[in-house]
């Protein structure tokens, strides 16, 4: 698959197969990812690895999270409120197609209970990323930065054959991230990428919103 092809190719996967990206694989890919470029080559970013029992641990402690109504407490803020009102319409219109496309009507309290839980079982990827930045000493920046590294992850899992989707909603607890993954006290977490094979035939995988028409957000100065 060639660049432009892998980037369009590219879109949230929400249903894996068991099967487990050999180590060998992620290593490769994690190290190419990290010739993403950086402000002054700082490499801000923390890239953590969760499978087996480690992460069955941590999904079931976000589960219960969730079944008791826990409210997420997300370390830093992702949109600003309200929405401009061009984003809000877009916002909307993504919102509105993964349910009809799930067939859960706008009544339908406990399927949408259900969807909401799907983002804190991680969609029961069999590996997760949990992307972070030292807590002490972040800007913008650096969110940019960390932003490149997880553009990177996401398009070599596509090239390679595989899924991913990228998570602000598992940031919901970041105590719990801390909790269960060793060393990252003082790490600001910024994002988590399940991934893995996506399952063959999976209808929830098949939905992928519209996009802007490129005119609308593309301008040539000359």
């Amino acid at each position: 698959m060639n660049v432009l092809a892998t980037m369009q190719a590219r879109h949230s996967i929400r249903e894996f197969t068991p099967e487990l990206v050999p180590m060998e694989t992620i290593r490769q890919l994690v190290t190419a990812a990290g010739c993403a470029p950086s402000s002054k080559n700082t490499q801000p970013w923390r890239l953590y690895l969760v499978q087996g029992a480690a992460l069955e641990a941590l999904r079931a402690d976000y589960l219960a999270a969730f079944a008791a109504g826990r409210p997420g407490q997300p370390p830093y803020t992702y949109s600003p409120n309200p929405l401009p009102e061009v984003w809000a319409a877009r916002a909307k219109a993504c919102g509105i197609g993964l349910f009809q496309h799930k067939g859960i009507g706008r009544e339908d309290t406990e399927k949408r209970r259900a969807h909401d839980r799907e983002n804190f079982r991680f969609f029961g990827a069999p590996q997760v990323f949990f992307l972070g930045t030292q807590a002490a000493a972040y800007a913008h920046g650096t969110f940019l930065d960390c932003g490149f590294l997880l553009d990177n992850l996401m398009l070599g899992l596509t090239a390679l054959g595989y899924g991913s989707c990228p998570q602000f909603s598992a940031m919901a607890y970041p105590d719990l991230l801390q909790k269960h993954i060793p060393g990252s006290a003082d790490t600001l977490f910024i994002a988590a990428l399940p991934f893995g094979r996506p399952q063959p035939g999976s209808h929830v995988n098949a939905f992928q919103p519209a996009r802007a028409a490129v005119d609308t957000w593309f301008h040539v100065v000359e």
